[in-house]
């Protein structure tokens, strides 16, 4: 599974070059930024960067990840706005589902994008 932490991660270092610069920029420790990005690299079974010194090159298998991930902000980017719609179209919507367990709840979801839940019966 792919954690959107070390996701986040992957981008910033594409955009900056640098694991120095990504730990400024995302108020992490070199060694969390480096952590992030071996467990991807682990975790795919590809090497995404290729290291110089202190700087970085993204690897084709990095640019196929990044694509990915520029396609999740767009998919992500459009369900906000289709969320955004449904609230205020919908100011107030209660639906049943089953959250985690099979105990039934009652959610509320209003406009303002809080979730309320109860337990029915």
């Amino acid at each position: 599974m792919l954690n959107t932490q070390h996701l986040l991660t992957f981008q910033v270092l594409v955009e900056t070059g640098s694991f120095t610069k990504t730990a400024k920029q995302l108020g992490l420790t070199q060694p969390a930024v480096s952590q992030h990005i071996q467990k991807l690299e682990r975790g795919l079974g590809e090497p995404l960067f290729v290291r110089h010194g202190r700087t970085t090159a993204i690897t084709l298998a990095g640019e196929v990840l990044l694509k990915h991930i520029q396609e999740l902000e767009i998919c992500y980017d459009g369900f906000k706005n289709s969320w955004q719609s449904f609230l205020a179209a919908n100011t107030n919507t209660n639906f049943n589902a089953n959250i985690g367990t099979n105990v039934s709840k009652n959610i509320d979801i209003n406009k303002n994008n809080h979730f309320t839940a109860t337990k029915n019966g």
